[in-house]
């Protein structure tokens, strides 16, 4: 397979785990768009309460086993049945676990129903683990399209059977039967759209477990990181407060919705070819610069046009939150081009690299936070993620450079002419918003500026890319891949 092959398919890939995220988003606005209708909303915070419990036990039981089997190209039968045999004993102890804290979570949360509810929604651990290991060739053979159809019947199962539940019972047991409904059609499916069945097996158990010991102790890092901050803002704030800060990083995270799931395309890409080191070099350059191609003008992007987002979307009441949303953006571009690095550490071998990259940013994050909580207050909350972001590339780029024995610049020259066209996109933007002054209604002020600022990037990042010789990276990458899909489809023309 050519690089130019491998590429394209992680590509095509990416586009297709983007899709998927967004099928799901959508399907699930409109479930609670229509449930909304029907339940009260104490049914939806009983369940979102259970969820909550089952959420901070599982996080602690985060193994990874799977990602373990998709890095493994010599990988046997013996290996899948290892890793199915590992999940379904995951699935046992935190089901398990969760039906000892049911009552404990009740009484805590001083929510009598909670108990029942958690103790039925233990089972779904437990279905989780019966998963089939054999569609991790899906990810293996970066045949995402495989999967979409798999998610996307799940979640569909899911939602017609909250609906008819919502309609039948008028509680909140219709959400629970919803969620196990989903879990069990993810078995059925799995097993029709792979032929492999397992075979319990445990041998070899040690080196799977010792490769995602780290996998578990990342998420755990990154759990308590994310949910101190909270819990320090929580008790300075009231309730309205806090509401704002959480609206401005659900908006400012949507970007990052598109760019997440390249992270699983890219993962399985670069174990495609990391045994061929100088392939493997170029195909990590080639994605960073791709991802943030993509990445880096939609954070900066919402950032200077959040004004009129967050009228349309939010109304007067969410213009509180456009400050707190031009800071996130910064978190989300410096992300984005961490998606195509974080991958390399885990299919190299080395998952402990990203646990000590996650500590590092943690801590960072906190000291900030306390630092300049005093002086900024809530302002203190995104400013923290934008430096926690920073010390994330800084030691993720400073590892993978001398991991790969590649030149200082050759990752900053991958995203550079990138970040200046998105940059100036930004100022562009913002120029504009300030000319047109209020004289337009927010929506067509939208309608006339993302494609100006489209274009402006577009222009920047061309501009930038002739002057400096038309190198190899991702403007030429996204240029092949443009000219093979023009081909793709007059081809098509031809054919009919």
């Amino acid at each position: 397979m050519t690089d130019k092959s491998v590429g394209r398919r992680i590509a095509t890939g990416g586009l297709v785990l983007v899709m998927l995220r967004l099928s799901l988003r959508a399907i699930g606005l409109v479930s609670i768009v229509i449930l909304f209708r029907i339940l009260d909303p104490t049914d939806f915070g009983i369940v979102a309460l259970a969820m909550l419990v089952v959420g901070f036990v599982e996080v602690f039981a985060e193994f990874g086993f799977d990602q373990a089997l998709l890095r493994n190209t010599q990988a046997t039968a013996h290996d899948y049945n290892v890793t199915w045999t590992l999940n379904v004993l995951r699935g046992v102890v935190v089901s398990a676990l969760l039906a000892m804290a049911a009552p404990l979570a009740a009484h805590f949360l001083e929510e009598p129903r909670l108990a029942v509810v958690v103790l039925v929604l233990a089972m779904a651990p437990l279905i989780d683990g019966l998963q089939n290991t054999g569609t991790i060739d899906f990810s293996k053979n970066l045949e995402f399209h495989k999967e979409f159809k798999l998610k996307i019947t799940q979640k569909i199962v899911s939602f017609i059977v909250t609906l008819v539940g919502a309609f039948l019972l008028r509680n909140y047991w219709a959400l629970v039967l919803g969620v196990l409904s989903g879990k069990i059609a993810g078995v059925v499916l799995g097993y029709i759209l792979h032929p492999y069945r397992p075979r319990w097996a445990l041998r070899g158990w040690q080196s799977v477990m010792r490769f995602s010991m780290w996998i578990l102790i990342n998420n755990i890092v990154l759990y308590a990181g994310n949910q101190t901050d909270k819990v320090i803002v929580q008790r300075a704030f009231n309730a309205h407060t806090v509401g704002i800060l959480r609206v401005a990083e659900e908006i400012s995270g949507m970007v990052m919705e598109l760019v997440w799931p390249i992270e699983k395309a890219l993962y399985a890409g670069y174990v495609k070819v990391m045994q061929d080191i100088e392939r493997f070099r170029r195909t990590v350059i080639t994605s960073v610069g791709l991802v943030a191609l993509i990445g880096l003008p939609l954070s900066l992007g919402l950032g200077a046009l959040a004004e009129p987002a967050v009228n349309i979307v939010l109304g007067e009441k969410g213009r509180a939150a456009i400050p707190f949303i031009q800071i996130y953006v910064l978190y989300g571009a410096v992300r984005s081009c961490l998606c195509g690095v974080l991958p390399v550490f885990v299919v190299i071998g080395r998952p402990e690299l990203n646990t000590q990259v996650t500590m590092a940013a943690v801590a960072v994050r906190l000291t900030v936070l306390l630092s300049l909580f005093p002086v900024l207050g809530l302002m203190a909350v995104p400013w923290s993620m934008v430096a926690g972001s920073w010390v994330t590339f800084g030691l993720a780029w400073w590892r993978l450079t001398s991991l790969l024995n590649l030149r200082t610049w050759d990752l900053p020259s991958a995203v550079w002419r990138c970040a200046l066209a998105a940059a100036a996109m930004a100022l562009f933007g913002r120029w504009c918003l300030a000319e047109i002054g209020g004289r337009l209604p927010d929506v067509w002020t939208l309608v006339l500026l993302v494609p100006a600022c489209a274009v402006a990037y577009l222009a920047g990042l061309i501009g930038l890319w002739l002057a400096c010789g038309r190198p190899d990276g991702a403007e030429r990458s996204a240029w092949i891949a443009l000219q093979a899909w023009r081909a793709a489809r007059l081809a098509r023309r031809e054919a009919v």
